[in-house]
């Protein structure tokens, strides 16, 4: 039984050593932490300026975060001559980030989103908004974005970016095609939250 134990206590102390060796994921991350916050998107969709309002969070790990983010509903209406064609649409989903040199006060902000979601199409009479026809169609959307960030605080950060919102799988509607959603956009976003370090 002795035997057994010290047998044991060797193999055991032998992974320990020869794992402290081995390079790992997250071995070299020197920062980590999280945040949450709002997103506001203004864009323009047909002759309107469209505000969607959402929100997101994420790990951060150094100069990378990963997370989710959930937009608004956005809508975007046309007019015939005697119907009235709305589409209203939502999505959320993948959240993924890069902000280099984040020690500095101002510093360069960059993501990416990828999302699904659905666009809720309604036909109605202008006359008096009934309901003629209305359906669901699923979408895909990815959201470049590139600004600038502002570490207000140290648990508080605004960032101002452009994006271009592409949209694709919109196939269910004659009047409508996936480029009516697509557009450039301008966003800001809060983030509030422990960004894993002091400032340099």
């Amino acid at each position: 039984m002795k035997n057994y134990f010290l047998t044991t206590l060797a193999l055991l102390s032998s992974v320990i050593l020869f794992s402290q060796n081995d390079q790992t994921l997250f071995s070299d991350v020197n920062r980590i932490g999280a945040f949450g916050g709002p997103i506001f998107e203004y864009s323009d969709l047909g002759d309107d300026l469209e505000t969607a309002g959402g929100g997101g969070g994420a790990i951060v790990m150094d100069d990378f975060f990963l997370g989710g983010y959930g937009h608004g509903t956005s809508e975007l209406n046309k007019n015939f001559n005697e119907t009235k064609e709305r589409v209203k649409f939502k999505h959320g989903g993948f959240w993924i980030g890069y902000v280099p040199v984040q020690h500095k006060a101002i510093h360069p902000f960059t993501s990416l989103k990828i999302g699904w979601g659905k666009a809720r199409f309604r036909e109605a009479f202008i006359s008096d908004d009934e309901t003629i026809n209305s359906f669901n169609d699923n979408i895909f959307v990815l959201t470049p974005e590139a600004g600038i960030e502002l570490n207000v605080f140290s648990f508080f950060r605004i960032a101002a970016t452009a994006n271009y919102r592409l949209v694709s799988g919109l196939d269910k509607l004659d009047n409508f095609s996936d480029s009516d959603l697509s557009g450039f956009g301008a966003v800001l976003t809060l983030r509030f939250g422990g960004f894993g370090s002091e400032w340099d």
